[in-house]
């Protein structure tokens, strides 16, 4: 009797990104879904499996982006598990960094990234937003609304004078305050998507 091969369960984390367990087979998508494998998360796992809103309205936002601009620079603030650095990778960004202040989820995403076995090394580290300049065309903030506000500037500075900051990790109550902060920071609101209870903010420069 021949070897099985496990089932797949695809998940649906954007419209047009789909992630599914690492060792099955890849789901058979259409032209252009993007499919990446993911380690099975257990219940200590780090954020960012897909399957908490923000996670998903991050993800829908920047695949879509990617692909109507291509984006050569990415940040990703909070990487957790590396998704969405990941994607943004896949769909052509050159110079990719992600950033987490906890060494678990930095193991975690380095782990994922190298599944997909892609040319292009993420950047895995602890640094400051604004470490590497006003040079990213593309930055993502997937955490929490406090430390939203308090890394306005910092955020602000990374993103290159005609890039894209996207913004999650908070529900539609929190938006007014992180709006002031960031306007004062020199960013302006573009606009608000919700899911669920939780919300996202595109931003640019004033």
């Amino acid at each position: 009797m021949g070897s099985m091969v496990p089932s797949v369960t695809r998940f649906n984390l954007a419209p047009r990104v789909v992630t599914y367990p690492q060792g099955s087979r890849p789901p058979s998508a259409e032209p252009g879904v993007l499919a990446l494998p993911q380690f099975p998360q257990r219940s200590s796992a780090v954020f960012g499996d897909g399957s908490h809103p923000t996670t998903r309205l991050c993800a829908g936002a920047l695949d879509l982006l990617c692909r109507q601009h291509p984006q050569q620079a990415a940040l990703d603030v909070g990487t957790g598990t590396g998704v969405l650095a990941r994607i943004a990778r896949a769909r052509g960004a050159a110079f990719v960094v992600a950033t987490d202040i906890d060494p678990a989820a930095l193991a975690c995403a380095r782990a994922h990234s190298e599944l997909d076995a892609h040319p292009v090394d993420i950047h895995f580290g602890d640094e400051a937003p604004d470490h590497w300049g006003a040079r990213f065309d593309l930055v993502i903030a997937n955490i929490l609304g406090p430390p939203l506000q308090e890394l306005a500037v910092a955020l602000s500075r990374a993103v290159s004078p005609s890039g894209v900051l996207l913004l999650s990790g908070f529900t539609p109550l929190e938006t007014p305050a992180l709006r002031v902060a960031y306007r004062n920071a020199g960013m302006i609101v573009r606009s608000e998507s919700h899911l669920g209870d939780w919300a996202l903010l595109r931003l640019e420069h004033a």
